[in-house]
C-alpha cells in the first residue's frame, strides 16, 4: 500500500512539474539604431509581443526581459543571452526573440546566414556598414554583431540539454533576393547591405560565402527556429506610413511577421488545425504563412529544423511548451471563397469577376488570395502576395478557367475534419519556396498518421496533375513521420526549374482511410482541366472520406535567372 502512494505521490509530482514548468523570455527590438538605418517597428514588436505573452500565453511579467532600442547594445544582448540558465530551470521553456536589422554576404568564417550556418543580428551601437565591410576583413565581426555560430548556438545547445526552446527572428538574413513586392509599392525593410568594395575580397572563398555554399546541418536537437524569410528574401517592417495599405493587429507599426505571430497568440487567427485544442509549433508556422501568403510583404516565414532534420519531432510539440492559451483554442476554420484584389482602373471588371462560382471582389487594400494587375498586352494574374501567376490577353476564357481552379481545390478541401495533421515543405526548405531557372528542389511529405497521400498540382492556366501517387507502389498507405521524398532522393530524381516560370498551387492530402475509387488515381497522367472525369473522379474519392483527411497547400513560385 505504501509503495502505491509512494509511486502515486511521484506520478503526481512529475505532473506538476510538466504542468507548472514556467516560461521565461528575452525579447530583443530595435528601432533606433546609432550607425545604420532606422526601422518603426521593432519596439512596437517587442511591446505587443510582450502584453500577449502575459495576457495570453501564461508568461509573467517577471520571468520577460526586454531590451529595446539604447538597451540593446552588443554587451548587454550577450550578458542576457548568457542569463537565460540562471533565470530558468530545467524544465523550463525559454523563448528568445530578436526584431531589427539582419544581415547577410559576412565572412564565411562565422558561418553567416542564420539559422543553419548562422546569420547575424544588428545591436544597436553596430558600426555603419561601410565599417562592417572592415571588420568582416579582419575577422573581428564577433566584436560588434551577434552572430549565431559565435553567440547563439553555445547557449542554445547548453539550455536543450534540459529546457524546450523557441527562437524567433523577425529581421532579414538575405542576400539573394529575387522575388519583389508589386511592382510601384515602396516598402521598407530589415536588411542592411554589406558592401565588399575590394574585387580580390569577393574573389576569395575563405572570407565571401559563396552563393551556393550547402547549407550545414541543423545542430540543434530541442530547439524551435522560426524565421520571417528564407536565404533569397528580405524582411518587411511595416512602417505608419504602410497602414493604410497594411493594417496591423493593433495599428500599429510591427514587422510582417510579428504582426502576424501576433493575430494567432491573440486568437484572431485559429491555428488547431487538427482540432486537438493545442497548438503546436508547425500548426503555427502554416497558420503564419497561410496568412502571409494573402498579403503584398514579398517573404515567406521559415520553420527549422525541416522535415528530414525533426528527428525528435520538435515540430509536433505545444507551444510556448503547453499549446493552450488562457480562453482555449477555435479550431481553424477554412474559407473556400477567392477574394480578388482589384485595383481601381479594372473596377469595371467587378461584375464579371463575381458571376464566377466562389470569386470575391475586393477592395485595392483588402486581405487576398489573389489580384489582377493591367499590364502591357492584357491582364496579369498574382497571387496575394504580389507574386506572378499568369498573364492572359483579356477577362475571358482563360482568365476565368485559373480562378475556378483556385475556387475548385478550396471546394475540394473544404469539408476537412482532420484528427492529424500532414507536413508539406520543399527541398531545400530554406528558400521560401522560391527557386530561380536551374534551380533543382523536391518535395518532402510526412503525415502524423498513416494514410495515402494524394499529392495535386494546378498550374499556371489551371489545368490539374497527379503528382504522386503516379504508380501502383505509391498507392499503399504512408506510415506515420515517415518522410516521403517526391520526385525521388536521387539528385537525378529532382525537379529542375525551366521555363514558363511563375506560381503553382501544390495541395497534398493525407486520407487515413482507402477510397473506393484509389486504385484509378494513376490514370490521371498528364495536365488535365477541370470538369473532365478523371478531375470528377478525384471530387468523388474526397467526397467519400466525409471529412476524414487532412491537407496542406502551398505556392511554388519559380523566376527567369536575374
Amino acid at each position: 500500500m505504501k509503495a502505491k502512494l509512494l509511486l502515486l505521490w511521484v506520478i503526481l509530482l512529475l505532473a506538476m512539474n510538466h504542468v507548472y514548468a514556467k516560461p521565461v523570455a528575452l525579447l530583443i527590438g530595435i528601432n533606433e539604431y546609432q550607425n545604420v538605418g532606422q526601422l518603426e517597428g521593432a519596439v512596437s514588436d517587442v511591446r505587443s509581443m510582450q502584453k500577449t505573452l502575459v495576457d495570453r500565453w501564461n508568461f509573467k511579467a517577471a520571468d520577460i526581459k526586454t531590451l529595446t532600442n539604447q538597451e540593446a547594445t552588443h554587451a548587454n544582448i550577450l550578458r542576457e543571452l548568457a542569463a537565460l540558465k540562471q533565470r530558468s530551470a530545467e524544465g523550463d521553456f525559454v523563448l528568445v526573440y530578436f526584431s531589427g536589422h539582419g544581415t547577410s554576404a559576412l565572412d564565411s568564417h562565422v558561418n553567416l546566414p542564420l539559422p543553419y550556418s548562422s546569420g547575424a543580428f544588428i545591436p544597436v551601437d553596430s558600426p555603419s556598414p561601410d565599417q562592417l565591410g572592415d571588420l568582416a576583413r579582419q575577422n573581428r565581426l564577433s566584436e560588434v554583431l551577434i552572430i549565431g555560430q559565435t553567440h547563439l548556438r553555445p547557449v542554445l545547445l547548453e539550455l536543450e540539454k534540459t529546457r524546450q526552446i523557441m527562437v524567433i527572428a523577425d529581421s532579414c538574413y538575405s542576400g539573394n533576393m529575387v522575388r519583389s513586392i508589386t511592382p510601384g509599392r515602396k516598402a521598407h525593410f530589415r536588411q542592411v547591405p554589406i558592401s565588399f568594395t575590394s574585387d580580390a575580397m569577393m574573389q576569395n572563398s575563405s572570407t565571401v560565402r559563396p552563393q551556393k555554399a550547402a547549407a550545414a546541418a541543423y545542430p540543434y536537437q530541442q530547439v524551435m527556429f522560426l524565421s520571417a524569410a528564407s536565404d533569397r528574401e528580405p524582411a518587411r517592417d511595416i512602417q505608419t506610413s504602410d497602414l493604410i495599405a497594411l493594417p496591423t493587429v493593433d495599428n500599429l507599426p510591427h514587422g510582417a511577421l510579428t504582426d502576424t505571430l501576433l493575430r494567432v497568440l491573440k486568437g484572431e487567427i485559429s491555428a488547431d488545425l487538427d482540432g486537438n485544442g493545442k497548438i503546436d509549433y508547425a500548426e503555427l508556422h502554416q497558420s503564419v504563412l497561410q496568412f502571409m501568403e494573402g498579403r503584398e510583404y514579398g517573404h515567406t516565414p521559415q520553420r527549422l529544423p525541416s522535415l528530414a532534420e525533426d528527428t525528435k519531432h520538435v515540430a509536433m510539440l505545444p507551444l510556448f511548451g503547453t499549446g493552450i492559451p488562457k480562453g482555449g483554442n477555435k479550431v481553424a476554420l477554412f474559407s473556400t471563397q477567392v477574394a480578388v484584389r482589384l485595383p481601381a482602373e479594372l473596377a469595371n471588371l467587378k461584375s464579371t469577376l463575381e458571376k464566377m462560382n466562389g470569386i470575391k471582389v475586393v477592395g485595392a487594400t483588402d486581405q487576398a488570395v489573389l489580384e489582377l494587375a493591367k499590364v502591357a498586352g492584357g491582364l496579369e494574374l498574382r497571387a496575394g502576395s504580389g507574386d506572378p501567376i499568369a498573364r492572359f490577353p483579356d477577362a475571358g476564357q482563360e482568365l476565368a478557367q485559373r480562378l475556378h481552379a483556385e475556387a475548385w481545390w478550396r471546394n475540394l478541401v473544404a469539408n476537412a475534419r482532420p484528427s492529424f495533421n500532414i507536413h508539406l515543405e520543399t527541398d531545400p526548405a530554406t528558400q521560401g519556396n522560391t527557386f530561380v531557372e536551374g534551380d533543382t528542389f523536391a518535395f518532402h511529405v510526412q503525415t502524423e498518421a498513416d494514410a495515402h497521400l494524394l499529392i495535386l498540382n494546378i498550374d499556371a492556366s489551371g489545368n490539374v496533375s497527379v503528382l504522386y501517387p503516379q504508380k501502383a507502389s505509391e498507392q499503399a498507405r504512408s506510415p506515420a513521420r515517415q518522410i516521403v521524398v517526391l520526385p525521388g532522393k536521387s539528385e537525378q530524381e529532382r525537379i529542375v526549374v525551366t521555363p514558363p516560370f511563375g506560381l503553382d498551387q501544390v495541395v497534398a492530402i493525407a486520407l487515413p482511410n482507402t477510397p473506393s475509387n484509389w486504385y484509378d488515381i494513376t490514370q490521371i497522367n498528364a495536365p488535365t482541366a477541370i470538369g473532365q472525369p478523371a478531375v470528377r473522379g478525384i471530387e468523388k474519392l474526397l467526397a467519400d472520406q466525409q471529412g476524414r483527411f487532412a491537407w496542406q497547400a502551398m505556392g511554388i513560385r519559380t523566376y527567369a535567372k536575374p
